[in-house]
C-alpha cells in the first residue's frame, strides 16, 4: 500500500510540474488575446477614423499575427528528435561500463563502441574522451546535449526555453527565429501605429475621462508593445548573429572541444552556408513557418574537414603538432 501511495504521489507531482511548465505559454496566449482586443477594437475601430487606414492597419496586423502564431505553434509542437538508435550502447557495453572501475577503462570501452559502430563524432568531453550520457545510455552526437527538463538528449541543443515549454534545437530552431522575428515586427507595428493616438490621448483627455471611457487599453497597448518589441528584438538579432556564425547559445558560452582543443568557429562555413543550414536551400520557404532546414542534426560540415585535408598535403614541418598547425591555418 505504501508503495502504491508513493507512486501515486510521484505521478501527481509530475503532473503538477508539467502543468506549471505550461503557465508561461498560457501567459503569452493571454497577452496575445488581450492585445488583439485592444488593437482591433479599442484602437482601430474606436480611435482610427479613416476607413482606408483601418483596412491597412487590420490587414498588416492580421498577416503578422498569423505568421507569429504559426511560428510559435511550430516552435512548441515540433517533435524533439532523439539520437539515432545506433548511438545507444548495447547491453554488453553497459555491463562492461558497470564492471570497470577506472575512468580510463570506461573511456576505452566507449571509444571502442564508437569505432565499431562507425559513429560520426568529433566533439570531445572536457577530459578529452567520448561524450556519453549515462541517463540516456547513449553516445552524444556532435552538438547534442542532455536536457534535464525534457529528460532526453536533444540534437543540436541550443537552450531550453520556458516560454515555449520545450528545447530550442535542430528541428525547431528556424521556427524559433521566425517566432522572435514576427513577434518583434508585430510589436513594432503595434507600437508605431498606436503612438499617434497614445500621444493624442494624453494631450486631450483628463485622467477621469481615460478611465471612464476605457481608453486605458490604448495606453497600455503602447507600453506592452514597446516592452516586448525591445526584448524580442534583442533576442531576435542575437540569434541572427549566432546563426550567421553557426553557433548555438550553449556553444557561444562553452565552445565545443575537439582533439586540437576548444574551437568556437568549428562549424562556421560562411554566413550564406550557415543561414542555409537553418532556413534551407529554397528562399521561398525562408520566411514561412514550414520546416526547410538542411541536414539531419547528426552530421555537420565543419572547418575541421578543410583542416584535415590541408594537413595531409602539408608535410614540410614534421615537428609541428596538430594544434600549432590548426592555429596557423586559421
Amino acid at each position: 500500500m505504501g508503495g502504491c501511495d508513493g507512486e501515486s504521489t510521484n505521478v501527481c507531482i509530475r503532473f503538477f510540474i508539467n502543468l506549471v511548465r505550461w503557465l508561461p505559454v498560457v501567459f503569452v496566449a493571454a497577452i496575445v488575446g488581450w492585445a488583439y482586443y485592444a488593437y482591433v477594437y479599442q484602437l482601430v475601430f474606436l480611435a482610427v477614423e479613416s476607413i482606408p487606414l483601418r483596412i491597412i492597419y487590420l490587414l498588416v496586423f492580421h498577416i503578422l499575427l498569423l505568421l507569429f502564431v504559426a511560428s510559435y505553434y511550430q516552435t512548441i509542437f515540433a517533435p524533439l528528435h532523439k539520437p539515432p538508435q545506433e548511438f545507444y550502447i548495447t547491453r554488453e557495453c553497459t555491463d562492461e561500463l558497470n564492471e570497470s572501475s577506472e575512468d580510463s577503462q570506461q573511456s576505452e570501452i566507449l571509444q571502442r563502441f564508437v569505432h565499431l559502430q562507425g559513429l560520426p563524432v568529433r566533439v570531445r568531453a572536457f577530459e578529452g574522451g567520448v561524450r556519453y550520457c549515462p541517463k540516456c545510455k547513449c553516445i552524444k552526437p556532435d552538438r547534442s546535449h542532455h536536457c534535464s527538463i525534457c529528460s532526453q538528449c536533444v540534437r543540436k541543443f541550443d537552450h531550453h526555453c520556458p516560454w515555449v515549454n520545450t528545447c530550442v534545437s535542430f528541428h525547431n530552431y528556424k521556427f524559433f527565429i521566425l517566432f522572435l522575428g514576427y513577434g518583434f515586427t508585430l510589436c513594432l507595428w503595434g507600437a508605431l501605429t498606436d503612438l499617434p493616438y497614445f500621444i493624442e490621448f494624453w494631450q486631450n483627455n483628463s485622467v477621469n475621462n481615460r478611465v471612464v471611457f476605457g481608453q486605458f487599453n490604448v495606453v497600455f497597448l503602447f507600453f506592452v508593445s514597446s516592452m516586448f518589441c525591445l526584448s524580442l528584438g534583442c533576442l531576435f538579432f542575437y540569434h541572427l548573429l549566432l546563426t550567421g556564425r553557426n553557433r548555438t547559445t550553449l556553444e557561444s558560452f562553452r565552445p565545443p572541444i575537439f582533439t586540437h582543443g576548444p574551437d568556437k568557429r568549428a562549424y562556421d562555413m560562411g554566413v550564406s552556408r550557415n543561414y542555409r543550414q537553418v532556413f534551407g536551400s529554397n528562399p521561398i520557404l525562408w520566411l514561412l513557418p514550414i520546416y526547410s532546414s538542411n541536414g539531419d542534426g547528426i552530421n555537420f560540415p565543419s572547418r575541421l574537414e578543410s583542416f584535415e585535408a590541408v594537413r595531409l598535403l602539408d608535410c614540410t614541418d614534421e615537428d609541428e603538432d596538430d594544434e600549432d598547425f590548426f592555429n596557423r591555418i586559421v
